[in-house]
């Protein structure tokens, strides 16, 4: 017993709580009685580190920010046919050219979305003397995303619903006098998409491609719907 206590002395490393410690009478442990075992374990206690200075459990909160919902923004090219009143009760497909969309949105949900944006291409229509007028279309959308999961696909893959509505603006060098049933000047639509959306792995970005429809109703000119497909990509911020 005494030759393994002296071992278990040696070995341990000097510590300044045992160097401060008075070393208790090792001789005679055979005879010990509990107040010779008690200043013995107060002995080794006193070789326990403990903190210098007051310790104290100072409570401390750091206040929670307000989750911020996702932001994206996305640029897409398109390509869509107009077909608008050509007056008499008849309507005309008009050329257009591809043209691009910029557009900015937020998470509303993590599958609801809204969005705004711009879109810009050319149309062109035909005029009373048979010449065709080109005129810069203008187009404001605004208007709600659902980014919905199919069953049994990856959480990065998304079928994409669109509703809104557009502002468009139609301006050239042409008059209205010109036309039969001009597109000049600004008219509202309702529109509507469908498509979908395919996230990169482990990015922010996404690619999506669309297939979407808009329908004039009032303003001052002739009425006019339109159809055609987007695609493009949108990065997540």
């Amino acid at each position: 017993m005494r030759k393994l206590l002296l071992a278990c002395l040696l070995l341990c490393p000097p510590a300044a709580g045992l160097r401060a410690a008075a070393l208790p009478d090792l001789h005679s442990q055979a005879a010990w009685g509990p107040a010779e075992k008690k200043e013995f374990l107060q002995f080794l206690d006193s070789g326990r580190g403990l903190p210098a200075g007051n310790v104290r459990s100072v409570p401390y909160s750091v206040p929670a920010e307000p989750a911020r919902k996702a932001r994206y923004a996305a640029l897409d090219a398109f390509w869509e046919e107009v077909t608008a009143d050509a007056g008499a009760g008849k309507t005309r497909a008009e050329p257009s050219s591809p043209g691009a969309e910029l557009l900015l949105g937020a998470h509303l949900l993590s599958w609801v979305r809204y969005y705004a944006g711009l879109k810009y291409s050319t149309v062109g229509q035909r005029e009373l003397d048979g010449s065709t007028a080109r005129l810069a279309h203008l187009e404001a959308p605004l208007g709600i995303e659902l980014a919905l999961i199919p069953l049994g696909t990856p959480h990065t893959r998304y079928v994409l619903l669109r509703g809104g509505l557009s502002g468009h603006y139609f301006s050239g060098p042409a008059k209205k006098s010109d036309f039969a049933a001009p597109l000049l000047g600004w008219h509202p639509s309702w529109d509507l998409g469908a498509g979908y959306e395919w996230q990169f792995y482990d990015s922010r970005w996404r690619f999506h491609a669309l297939a979407e429809y808009y329908s004039s109703f009032g303003g001052d000119g002739a009425q006019f719907h339109g159809a055609g497909l987007s695609a493009g990509f949108a990065y997540t911020y």
